[in-house]
């Protein structure tokens, strides 16, 4: 089962973990009893570790990914593994791993969400073992993988080892973008942090695809920190004018979406409330995380109500800080300096610019008539 590291509850098959831990269940019990059958072996694969900051210790990590399973439905792990197919980190032990539990004879079926990195891991392992294998269609974009596909020349012997399409999450965001969207919302490389000092009234954007405010807080100084594509514009002011950031920034400064008419078209702008308590100003406490995009971690020595909006139908969790390092460099209120939010405020100048000079223009010709 492949997850991604970088979008870990949005990447992750909840029915498909549930519906294995209750065949593990279930064929356990019949085998106990002499009964025959196989007792499927389930291994977590956590792929693209490089995109999490290398501060991250592998222990806190996998004790991390091992709560979050756990709490996924996934209590029957037989094991976990933290790997990058860029990086070749961990591959060898996968590999090795995997023979031993599958035999000279056995099936292995690698299982995940669209854009989890499947592929890609296969492929990498395929490289790693001197294997000729046809390479598997990668794209940073979903569902590239189109049907159940039979890897030769990676397993040894007679095992088998089958690619299977990326399971369909409706709930991550970037089910409803453009291919375009998509790349800007795709994180490619290691995730640094954007951190904010703000306080009751204050929200923040992650693009036009999410939004945080603080509504009540029992301390004067909440700590919030954007985990999301550097390529994503960030936006931090009044709560009172997130109404106006809607209208005339959503589709423009804030992209995606690109374009105002691709506002409407992702669906309906929707609240969620969160009660959150921290102990501790120096490291986030929890993280708010929406599917497919990236997440807000909170850090306060306190308690605070929060609310997250975006669209209508779109996963949004509240979890235990994946990652509680935070910047000690602060953003700014505004719009942070980006490609999109500087090609907007140009795009937006022009007509302003243009009406000017027309104005300039008349007032020459009529000095000239006097």
């Amino acid at each position: 089962m492949v997850v991604d590291a970088a979008d870990f509850d949005g990447s992750f098959p909840k029915k498909v973990a549930k519906l294995v831990s209750d065949t593990i269940e279930e064929h356990s019990a019949a085998w106990k009893q002499g009964k025959s059958g196989n007792v499927p072996r389930v291994v977590l694969v956590v792929t693209k570790i490089d995109l999490l900051p290398s501060s991250l210790s592998p222990t806190r990590l996998e004790h991390w990914v091992r709560t979050r399973a756990r709490e996924g439905g996934a209590n029957k792990l037989t094991s976990v593994h933290l790997v990058s197919a860029v990086r070749d980190w961990g591959l060898k032990n996968l590999v090795d791993e995997v023979v031993s539990l599958a035999g000279p004879r056995g099936n292995v079926w690698a299982i995940g969400a669209q854009n989890a990195g499947k592929s890609t891991l296969i492929n990498a392992i395929g490289k790693h073992v001197g294997g000729k294998i046809t390479h598997l269609t990668e794209a940073p974009v979903p569902g590239t993988t189109l049907g159940i596909v039979r890897v030769e020349g990676v397993l040894p012997g007679h095992t088998k080892l089958f690619d299977t399409p990326g399971l369909l999450n409706p709930h991550q965001i970037t089910t409803r973008l453009t291919r375009e969207e998509q790349s800007l919302v795709n994180i490619s490389k290691e995730l640094k942090p954007r951190t904010y000092r703000i306080k009751d009234g204050y929200s923040v954007h992650i693009a036009g695809l999410m939004r945080l405010d603080i509504e009540e807080s029992s301390v004067d100084t909440v700590y919030v920190t954007a985990w999301a594509s550097p390529y994503l514009p960030l936006h931090m002011g009044k709560t009172e004018n997130a109404g106006t950031m809607v209208e005339e920034h959503f589709g423009l400064q804030l992209q995606p979406p690109i374009g105002e008419t691709r506002v409407k078209e992702l669906g309906k702008w929707v609240r969620k409330e969160f009660h959150i308590s921290g102990n501790s100003w120096d490291s986030s406490s929890v993280d708010i995380a929406a599917a497919g995009l990236g997440w807000f971690a909170v850090g306060l020595k306190g308690e605070a109500v929060l609310s997250v909006w975006t669209y209508d139908g779109i996963d949004v969790v509240l979890r235990n800080a994946l990652l509680p390092n935070r910047s000690y460099i602060f953003e700014v209120a505004g719009f942070t300096v980006s490609k999109i939010v500087s090609k907007a405020d140009q795009a937006s100048n022009r007509p302003h610019h243009r009406s000017e000079k027309k104005r300039k223009q008349s007032d020459q010709k009529e000095s000239v008539a006097c």
